[in-house]
């Protein structure tokens, strides 16, 4: 009941949904002093329910700092078999984001193109997911790294991805518009699927 009253409250004024967001931020971070059986009830409404909303604010990074620590209290096990899988798979090919980041900035250079080029592995919870939604083994996960390309005009993008699309081959079937359908979060973005240079 009183979640209900606190999710009541959050629709009437933004401030109560930060001031909720930022607390449960906090509360997870020290959540290890907790009996287990707690932390997992904890987490797993961090998980159904303030994550999701962290998302639609498109507050990112406290998104996935709550779905990371909501993994890591809930399904500890699991957490850790995938990091185990994830050091085995990508142990050899960490340089790789390295050698991508570079190509993709020395093309955005030669066009004259001004962006921003980060690339990451990607979080933990986000591969769990997709091999939950997907029904897909840890092996059958191959998009484990990511690259964000930060330009100033919509128009760019487009560009960027003509760049991209030219240094790595495409999969099929893998392309998302977001600048056209922007996410109900007002997320905009080209999101692509690409054969780095290890395959």
């Amino acid at each position: 009941a009183s979640l209900q009253k606190m999710l009541l409250a959050m629709t009437r004024d933004i401030r109560v949904i930060l001031i909720k967001l930022a607390d449960r931020l906090h509360n997870m971070r020290t959540l290890g002093s907790m009996e287990p059986e707690k932390c997992r009830r904890i987490s797993r409404e961090t998980l159904d329910i303030f994550a999701p909303i962290a998302n639609r604010l498109g507050i990112n990074r406290v998104r996935v700092e709550l779905e990371e620590l909501g993994f890591l209290h809930h399904w500890p096990w699991r957490r850790r078999v995938i990091q185990c899988a994830l050091k085995k798979t990508c142990g050899a090919r960490v340089e790789m984001v390295g050698t991508v980041e570079t190509a993709v900035k020395r093309a955005l250079h030669q066009e004259e193109i001004h962006g921003k080029v980060e690339g990451r592995r990607k979080h933990l919870y986000g591969i769990y997911r997709k091999m939950r939604e997907k029904h897909r083994a840890f092996s059958e996960v191959v998009d484990v790294f990511a690259f964000r390309v930060t330009v100033d005009r919509v128009d760019t993008c487009y560009r960027v991805l003509g760049l991209v699309h030219n240094l790595y081959k495409p999969v099929p079937g893998r392309f998302k518009d977001y600048i056209a359908i922007p996410k109900a979060n007002g997320y905009q973005s080209l999101h692509t699927v690409l054969i780095g240079p290890q395959g």
